[in-house]
């Protein structure tokens, strides 16, 4: 009995589920309300099943949203990376367009500056600069293949840089004035007083052997003498910045190199005319 009885259970409920589906769908028509064009089985699944169109429209619209704005990103960020590299790209040509434009206007007065000179000449560029060690010097890219010679002398737009010491057949060695083993041959271009200027390996200079009773003063201009046979006459060497008295009879004179030597670029090469040492040595 128990077995009939289970075996008889699905067979009740969908009975059960059927009339109870006939009975509702037979009541539908006769629940309409005045004006009402939906009968109360047409409400009852619409009022259950409305949340779920409301779920979908709900979940598209914020889908939708969110796919919009993950594209509207994306592009917001490949705009930006775009940006930003115009933006470097333009700022690397205006860097190199400002450089160019002062290594123009350098070698310009450069060039103008070497024009002043009778003797051949020829320009160079400074790839080694040593301004702080025991020796001051620098290493140009022209060497006896281009006609250097030791002694010739090195100047830029500002002034007298130093001597060639040096040469190898594509390199040549610069001792700088600001050196304390360098002298030069020099005078005051306002009394026309000579003396000897030589470096303080401290990045100034000083004259020696002008008399103690020699007017000197703040701001007088220096000028190589020629009379070293090194260095041709007239080229700025410094300004004084102090004029004492010294040891002896002599004055200790203070002075500021015209030249910028923490800055050295491109110098001119001046083939001076050298005095044979014969010359120099003979006796009568």
């Amino acid at each position: 009995m128990q077995v009939a009885d289970v075996e008889r259970r699905p067979t009740l409920i969908l009975i059960l589920v059927l009339g109870a589906l006939l009975f509702v769908m037979s009541m539908s028509t006769e629940t309409r309300f005045v004006g009402e064009t939906r009968t109360l089985f047409e409400r009852t699944v619409m009022m259950v099943f409305s949340p779920v169109p409301k779920t979908v429209n709900f979940v598209g619209q914020n889908a939708d949203d969110m796919y919009n704005g993950y594209i509207d990103m994306r592009r917001s960020v490949e705009e930006n990376v775009r940006l930003h590299r115009a933006v470097t790209q333009l700022t690397t040509e205006n860097l190199m367009l400002r450089r160019s434009n002062g290594d123009l206007a350098r070698l310009r007065a450069l060039l103008a500056y070497s024009e002043q000179f009778t003797m051949p000449s020829r320009l160079a560029n400074v790839i080694m600069l040593d301004n702080t060690g025991r020796f001051k010097s620098s290493i140009l890219d022209r060497g006896s293949d281009d006609g250097v010679e030791v002694n010739d002398v090195v100047v830029n737009a500002q002034g007298l840089v130093g001597r060639v010491v040096l040469t190898t057949p594509d390199l040549a060695k610069v001792q700088l004035i600001i050196d304390q083993n360098a002298a030069v041959g020099c005078l005051l271009e306002r009394t026309r007083r000579q003396g000897i200027v030589s470096g303080t390996g401290r990045g100034i200079l000083q004259m020696s052997y002008v008399p103690a009773l020699t007017d000197v003063v703040a701001s007088d201009v220096v000028l190589t003498g020629g009379i070293d046979g090194v260095y041709p006459k007239g080229v700025p060497v410094g300004i004084v910045t102090k004029g004492e008295e010294g040891k002896d009879l002599f004055k200790r004179v203070i002075i500021q190199p015209t030249v910028d030597f923490s800055s050295l670029e491109e110098v001119i090469i001046l083939h001076t005319r050298k005095i044979p040492p014969q010359v120099v040595r003979y006796t009568p």
